[in-house]
């Protein structure tokens, strides 16, 4: 199990067919740049939360379901 917050997030993204590119991190915002899998679109998500506030694996698997339906709409 990694024990990086990115590492978490990046294969909680996995799972949901998105790519973890990279992490911008702000003073109250992190921008977050994901690549959707199936069609190669790269999408930029705004997080309120701050990657490195993640405390488990179920809040970074959280975030990652906001990403997604985010990115897809759903």
């Amino acid at each position: 199990m990694p024990k990086n917050k990115t590492e978490w997030l990046r294969a909680e993204l996995d799972k949901l067919g998105l790519e973890l590119l990279d992490i911008y991190g702000f003073k109250d915002v992190d921008h977050i740049r994901v690549k959707d899998k199936l069609t190669g679109k790269v999408s930029l998500y705004e997080s309120k939360r701050k990657i490195a506030t993640l405390a488990s694996v179920e809040e970074a698997r959280a975030l990652a379901q906001e990403i997604a339906k985010s990115i897809h709409g759903k």
